[in-house]
């Protein structure tokens, strides 16, 4: 005789030494017994009520049902660990290298607070967190410059990155001036940047002469009265000067 055994809640397996509460015994002769199931043969059941301990015939019992889990006595779930929050901001420490696209032309014959775009050709990463993607705009303005009379004294150009605008955020930034960018940054930027198209390492030239590069040649083979333009597409590096922190949000 085979006794149907239920399960309301979790399933329990059956045998000594098992214990729940509240479980019922239904039996042939209409009985129905309420308590805690202990145990048990293939002929028999033990089964603890208000009255005691009975040992009841298994060919005697319909139905077993378990109200409960099978556990200890007492016992409780541990609580599921909390989620670890996912950071809100990043902070790109000072000295950390920009790399940019020149997306407008400047000249030394800019004024000094004169705009231009940029867009930043890398991700840049703080731990394993992209801070800011590759693509942000970035905004700067001429610092200085000077234009060269013709054939007297050497022009001269000085420009930094100022904001930046992560995720649709502006944040100010602080910079320092242009340099070359070197041939490791342009490997890692976008295939397809020319190492020709990099503006020359700014420098002071022998006789006072001012700082600047020319693209396509070095500063030291700048001419006297010979401008200093930088057209768009020109790849360039800041250093920043200053820890920088943005909200990362919904990226």
């Amino acid at each position: 005789m085979k006794i149907i055994v239920k399960l309301l809640l979790t399933t329990a397996l059956l045998g000594p030494g098992v214990s729940t509460h509240a479980d019922v015994l239904e039996l042939k002769n209409g009985s129905v017994l309420n308590g805690k199931y202990v145990g048990g043969t293939a002929g028999t059941l033990r089964f603890e009520t208000s009255a005691g301990l009975q040992v009841i015939e298994t060919a005697q019992a319909v139905a077993l049902t378990f109200t409960t889990a099978a556990g200890a006595p007492g016992a409780t779930a541990a609580p599921a660990p909390a989620p670890t929050a996912a950071p809100s901001s990043a902070t790109l420490p000072a000295g950390t290298m920009l790399l940019v696209r020149m997306m407008d032309s400047v000249s030394s014959s800019s004024s000094a607070g004169t705009k231009f775009t940029t867009k930043l050709e890398y991700d840049l990463v703080v731990g394993t967190t992209v801070a800011v993607k590759a693509g942000t705009v970035i905004y700067g303005q001429v610092q200085s410059s000077t234009q060269a009379r013709r054939a007297t004294g050497k022009s001269t150009l000085d420009i930094r990155l100022a904001q930046m605008v992560p995720a649709g955020s502006p944040v100010p930034i602080s910079t320092s001036g242009f340099q070359q960018a070197g041939e490791a940054s342009i490997k890692k930027a976008a295939k397809g940047a020319a190492a020709g198209a990099a503006v020359g390492a700014i420098v002071d030239g022998g006789e006072g002469a001012g700082k600047g590069a020319a693209i396509g040649a070095s500063a030291s083979l700048l001419k006297k009265g010979q401008s200093i333009t930088i057209p768009p597409g020109t790849l360039l590096e800041f250093t920043l000067t200053q820890p920088v922190t943005v909200q990362l949000g919904s990226r």
